[in-house]
């Protein structure tokens, strides 16, 4: 149920741990947080302090205990950080639905960054058309043509989170080439190189791929350097995170070296049960480069199962041409027959269809979904895409907790939903936990119960760590001339309520969120306000 902060204030009185304090004309502030232990976000020890706000700033971080506000919130026994940052948000969709991004706000996320591979923008008319007709429902009318375009789109709508965006690195080259799987030409990179740089001076903070899906996937490296160097920082979706992942992760240490930006690895993982126990090498590969002089970070999510669209087992040959080609290719027996060949000796080998579980309400595993039709799983998968206007959505059981741990110790990795928040209207088509949870999980499980690092190095890696990251001056630290974005939490009662079999549920423990000095979620019962911004990088003229 969400309350209107405003008559809350009029009322005189709110739940408890909060209250109007003066007036306007006379308060020294607008929002004091009093009696919380500060975590500011750089990884020093918390204080017991009070943080005072004024208009969108922070304005005073200490004893605050003489001064007034017009609202004044009572953190006795929880701590008081700056808000979070997913470094993978993906709610570029769902936020013209439902603004208020509850699932997300409930974490003490107040910023995202977002447009893995595929940004919404730049368009040309084909791509606009292709998002029109793939849309979902209660979207607006794909109006803009331009990164900058939606950015102005989402102002305007409004949001409770702040948002920076990327420029995907599919969308050059399919407004420059189409879906072939093909290098550039000189001329064609030109135009691409010109692409993206309107993307980055209309505020894009860099660019992003996504390798395993086409057409991104048929991207070079030498075409990755050369946006890259225009668009001023590299983050990528590796081309491999199996048994290929070394490969992959050397070509992101190329481009970032070549183009002299840095790199950013999305969703930091080794897949494939014959594969666990690298992370350990990889993470000492990494770690050789950053010693060499090349900017390498990256970001994970706290589970063991990935998700994405089923088209990621398919071989790329049969995706050229985008997925309505790839649909049809399925009615020529011959071909159907080649990829479903693919499909057995390739993902889907022995018993690897009870891993993939396709999501829905309820989920499926795809072993299961075989059996009903009365076929094996890779003739079930030809099904599914002959059913379904655009790729199926699955979850793959397929990652090591261990490794997962030893990623989530490092100190230069951040945190990543790669999920949006899922608007009510779009519970049937399922979730990933993640969506609900990721942040919750990182701090219960990992920091509160199993003690793996502490409060104040998480919350560094969920702030400033991941503000330095994208590049984003002045926010993930709680210090005066910070912009106010803040999370109050008790820590005791953090729970990551959502599940795989069950995944609609909000975190729980997460009692005030404030974005540019507003109160989005006010002692734990979501507001009326939209305060979040679009974020923007630093234009460079050259």
């Amino acid at each position: 149920m969400r309350i209107a902060l405003l008559a809350l204030l009029l009322a005189g009185c709110g739940a408890a741990g909060s209250q109007p304090v003066g007036s306007r004309a006379t308060a020294t502030f607008d929002i004091i947080i009093r009696n919380g232990d500060v975590i500011d976000g750089t990884g020093a020890p918390r204080k017991h302090a009070d943080v005072g706000i004024r208009g969108d700033t922070i304005v005073s971080v200490g004893d605050l205990s003489h001064a007034t506000a017009t609202t004044v919130i009572d953190a006795n026994g929880q701590v008081v950080t700056p808000g979070f940052i997913d470094l993978l948000g993906n709610s570029q969709s769902a936020v013209l639905i439902d603004p208020h991004l509850e699932g997300k706000v409930r974490q003490g996320i107040t910023t995202e960054v977002t447009g893995e591979g595929f940004s919404p923008g730049p368009l040309d008319e084909a791509m606009a058309a292709e998002m029109e007709r793939t849309k979902p429902s209660g979207w607006p009318p794909v109006t803009w043509h331009t990164l900058g375009g939606f950015m102005r789109v989402v102002e305007q709508r409004g949001s409770a989170l702040n948002f920076a965006f990327f420029i995907g690195a599919r969308n050059p080259r399919e407004m420059v080439i189409g879906h072939a799987d093909r290098p550039p030409t000189a001329d064609e990179q030109k135009r691409m190189n010109a692409i993206v740089k309107q993307a980055r001076d209309e505020g894009a903070v860099g660019l992003a791929s996504a390798l395993i899906y086409p057409p991104g996937r048929f991207a070079t490296t030498d075409e990755l350097t050369s946006m890259s160097r225009v668009a001023g920082a590299y983050w990528t979706h590796l081309r491999n995170e199996a048994s290929g992942i070394d490969a992959a992760i050397d070509e992101a240490i190329r481009i970032g070296r070549e183009a002299k930006v840095p790199v950013n690895i999305f969703h930091l993982k080794i897949g494939g049960q014959q594969n666990w126990g690298s992370m350990p090498r990889i993470v000492k590969k990494i770690e050789a480069a950053r010693k060499s002089g090349v900017d390498i970070a990256a970001n994970i999510y706290p589970y063991l199962a990935t998700s994405t669209e089923l088209t990621s087992i398919v071989s790329a040959w049969a995706l050229e041409g985008g997925y309505l080609k790839f649909v049809e290719r399925l009615h020529d027996p011959a071909t159907r027959a080649r990829i479903a060949n693919e499909l057995r000796a390739g993902r889907l080998q022995g018993n690897s269809a009870s891993s993939i579980s396709i999501r829905g309400t309820p989920s499926k595993r795809l072993d299961a979904i075989a059996k009903e039709m009365n076929v094996d799983p890779a003739e079930a998968a030809l099904r599914l895409f002959e059913a379904n206007p655009k790729s199926p959505i699955a979850i793959f059981f397929s990652l090591s907790e261990d490794d997962m741990k030893v990623a989530l110790v490092q100190p230069w990795v951040a945190f990543g939903s790669d999920s949006g928040s899922v608007p009510p209207s779009w519970r049937d088509a399922g979730a990933h936990p993640r969506a609900y949870a990721t942040f919750t999980r990182v701090l219960a499980k990992y920091v509160r119960d199993e003690k793996l690092i502490t409060l104040e190095e998480c919350v560094r890696k969920m702030t400033s760590l991941a503000a330095s990251r994208a590049k984003l001056a002045d926010r993930g630290v709680l210090r005066p001339r910070m912009k106010a974005d803040i999370a109050v939490f008790d820590i005791a009662k953090l729970r990551d309520v959502s599940t795989y079999d069950d995944p609609h549920h909000y975190s729980e423990g997460v009692s005030q969120v404030i974005v540019n000095g507003k109160l989005v979620m006010h002692d734990g019962q979501m507001t009326e306000v939209l305060p979040g911004r679009v974020v923007r990088g630093v234009r460079r003229i050259f």
